[in-house]
């Protein structure tokens, strides 16, 4: 694709994220997509069969920084600190997920849209959850070989607990804000507590 075809697709992706996330799934429309996007309807067509795959590749896109950012994590063991490396996963993925959780609440208007959602070996539309907790409980584990996790810890374990942090806190965030109250969960304080049980001499 060219580098003019590429601004294009991404247009679109974006374009059609706010209109799902506006309109929900099913009252999204191509002509509003296109129109948002600034081009013509067909163009949509040059790019996407229909309208569950732009949804498939919208969610793959939004959902790319959360995969690359848990795959490279085994990578950095031993560099800056653990809860610097766990904190800027954590932070990843949550900003990632305030993305994704309103696109999954517009797709839960049709309950044949999982379809558009398969993996492919690209890393597309549910690539980042595709094992996401094989590559955090490996960077535990070099971590714990390292020395700067307890020889004690079930790495599998605090990689679950670690994981569920920032969806949890989308969740009260959204939650929150249904109700009208502030919102801003302490991410930060959830991952020091599960840190305090894991790391030694931080």
């Amino acid at each position: 694709m060219t580098r003019r075809g590429d601004a294009t697709r991404q247009q679109l992706l974006d374009a059609a994220a706010a209109v799902f996330v506006e309109r929900g799934y099913a009252g999204a429309t191509t002509k509003e997509i296109s129109r948002r996007a600034g081009v013509s309807e067909g163009t949509i067509y040059r790019h996407f069969a229909d309208k569950r795959e732009l949804f498939g590749a919208v969610f793959a896109n939004r959902s790319a920084a959360d995969f690359e950012a848990v795959t490279a994590l085994p990578a950095l063991a031993g560099t800056k600190t653990v809860r610097e490396n766990l904190l800027c996963l954590i932070q990843a993925i949550q900003d990632v997920e305030r993305e994704v959780a309103p696109l999954r609440a517009a797709a839960s208007t049709d309950a044949d849209l999982a379809a558009a959602l398969v993996p492919t070996p690209s890393g597309s539309a549910m690539a980042a959850a595709v094992g996401p907790l094989e590559p955090l409980t490996r960077y535990l584990e070099a971590e714990q070989q390292l020395g700067r996790i307890r020889a004690d810890v079930d790495c599998s374990s605090a990689a679950f607990a670690l994981f569920a942090i920032p969806f949890a806190a989308v969740t009260m965030d959204r939650l929150a804000r249904a109700r009208g109250a502030s919102v801003g969960s302490d991410t930060v304080g959830a991952v020091d507590v599960v840190l305090r049980g894991i790391v030694i001499g931080e």
